[in-house]
This record gives structure tokens, sequence and C-alpha cells, in this order.
């Protein structure tokens, strides 16, 4: 019974694990679309279709104008937030691979969905949720040193006083190695948090459908918006050896392939959205959002597969670190989330 009501959850998972991965091979391997041209492009498509959707089963569009017109303060800061949080998902895989994003970014963006709620929701912690929030930093900082390969483990000098950094130092070592795209991760963990507190503020007015729907194509949009900016500036500035190098943004998008590429891919953010909402109605936000969590590991474990097949992953350079994080990162969001269905579980059987 429980897997009845828990498996279009799982769908929504491996959604959001096969999106990371084509969005790997889509921007670095074979078609090589521009991060931008992929996520604007592929969220506006994907938000008209979970709007349409809205409109087939409630069969009216009177709701769907409502969070246009009386609810677009929230929507706008809601598809703001998303919308930094998509562009930096999909430029962040394409600068350090799907596995190493979904292993930082996971449990930092729920430790940052508490630590936000505590600040703007005025929502207590409970002890659970701070084991859950040490876990899961200690699965984040994991991650980000799964770079590290064991000679640099060995050559690491520990015995440096506190205060003290130098070129031979732990901390340096692992600071050394926070790249561009690694930042990049943790600003798209950043934009998902703060999207998800806004988006809270919606669905307490507007079904969660209607709200996923609009807040994807608002978010679609203003991504749209910066692809144009982008494209313009492309067009006016791209030098002839870039040129010689690589295609053109430009070239990319005017590729009929790339476009039917484009649309096919819109599919999945638009079947991970409309499996999440049904998740919600299903069996509510905490388990939802548990299952939907193990995409880390499922991203993780997909990306190992493929390289043994030899299809080109793009892993961490310690896989040893990278698995300790992946199972620390995804203990510590189970422990954060079982706490709150345990406890909404509770608070029904006593009522």
């Amino acid at each position: 019974m429980l897997f009845y009501k828990t498996w279009i959850v799982f769908v929504y998972a491996l959604a959001l694990s096969l999106e990371s991965i084509i969005i790997e091979y889509l921007t670095i391997y074979y078609v090589r679309i521009s991060p931008i041209v992929l996520s604007s492009l592929s969220i506006t498509l994907s938000g008209l279709m979970l709007l349409s959707v809205a409109f087939i089963v409630t069969k009216t569009y009177k709701d769907i104008i409502k969070i246009f017109t009386k609810s677009w303060k929230f929507l706008l800061m809601a598809s703001l937030s998303l919308s930094l949080g998509i562009f930096t998902w999909y430029d962040s895989i394409n600068r350090i691979g799907a596995s190493k994003e979904a292993l930082i970014a996971g449990p930092i963006e729920i430790i940052l969905i508490i630590f936000l709620a505590r600040i703007f929701l005025k929502e207590r912690l409970n002890r659970f949720q701070i084991i859950g929030i040490c876990i899961g930093s200690l699965g984040f900082f994991l991650s980000l040193a799964s770079d590290l390969s064991l000679e640099d483990i060995n050559n690491l000098n520990l015995s440096d006083p506190v205060g003290e950094i130098d070129s031979d130092s732990p901390l340096f070592a692992i600071l050394s190695l926070v790249s561009f795209g690694d930042l990049e991760a943790i600003l798209s963990a950043i934009g998902f948090a703060a999207g998800v507190i806004f988006l809270g503020k919606l669905v307490t007015k507007h079904s969660s459908i209607h709200v996923a729907g609009a807040s994807m194509l608002g978010s679609g949009l203003i991504l749209v918006i910066f692809m144009v900016i982008v494209l313009l500036f492309d067009s006016m500035y791209t030098t002839t050896q870039y040129l010689d190098d690589s295609p053109s943004q430009i070239e990319l998008l005017s590729t009929h392939k790339n476009l039917l590429i484009l649309f096919l891919f819109s599919l999945i953010p638009f079947i991970g959205s409309l499996s999440y909402v049904i998740g919600l109605r299903r069996i509510g936000a905490s388990l939802t959002a548990t299952i939907g969590s193990s995409n880390l590991v499922m991203v993780f474990i997909i990306q190992i597969a493929l390289k043994e097949l030899g299809y080109p992953s793009h892993l961490p350079e310690n896989i040893l670190l990278a698995t300790a994080g992946c199972i620390m990162g995804f203990l510590g969001i189970f422990i954060i989330h079982m706490t709150d269905f345990i406890s909404s579980k509770s608070k029904k059987h006593y009522q």
C-alpha cells in the first residue's frame, strides 16, 4: 500500500536524476548546448505544459489568473529565486559534473531551507533536526573535498597550528579545490531554498499544481530574458578564435535538431514537477522531500555505472570521499525530514 502511494515520488527523484545526467551530456559531451539556452527554453516549455495540465484538470483558468494578478509579488520572488537556482544548477553541472553538483547542493539546500524557515517563518528546531543538520553538513564538506586525490590527502600537513594557513595545510588544500562550479552548486541550493519559502506562501492560497506551473513558467521567462541578453552579447563580442573552437550560442539555438532535443528534454522537468505535485497530495511534503532527495544517490550510482560501461561521466576524483559524502548527506536529509513526518503523524494520532 505504501509503495502504491510513493511510487510517483520515485518518478520525481528519477526525473531529477536523469535531468542532471542529461544536462551533463547535452552541455559537455555531445550536443554542447549552452546551459543558459538549455535551462531557459526547457523550463519555459515545462511551465507551459504544467499549466496546460492544470487547466485540463481544473477546467478553469480563473485560478491561474489569480496567481499572476493577486499573488504576483510572491510569484515574482519565487520565480527570481528559482531562476537563479535553475541556471546555476545547469551551469554548475557543465563545470563540475552532475554527481558532484548533486552531492554538494543536495544536503546544503535542505539545511538552508530549515534556517530560512527558522528566520522568516519562526519555525523552531528540534534536536533531531540539529543532528540531521550536523550529519548533512559533514556530507557537504566531504563532497566538497571529493576532488582531493589520495596523494593530496597523504601530503596534507596535519600538524599546522590552529589559525595558521599555509600552502600545505588541510584547510588551504580544501579551499583551493572550491572551484567556480562548486560555488555555483552552493548558489543553486540558496536559490532553490529561497524559492521553497516563497512557494510555501503561495500554496496556502492556491493549489500546488497551479503554483508549480506558474513559478516554473515565471522562472523560465526570466531565464529567457537573461538568455536574450547573453545572445546579444555573444553576437556582438564573440571573437573569431572562439567561433573556431566551438559553435556560438546563436548557432546552437538555430539548429533544428537541437530545438527538437530541447523540446524532448523539457518533458523531463515537466514529468518531475507533475510527479512532485502528485506526491505532495498523496504522502505529504516531508516524505516527498525525503524520497526526492534520493536523487543525489541515484545520480552518483548511475554515473558510476555509466563509467563502468564505457560512457563518459564527470565523477569526483576521490570516489571514496564522494561515497562517504553521499551517504552522510542523504542520511542527514533523511533524519531531518523523517522527524517532520513522525511529528505530523503523531499530531494526527492524538487529534
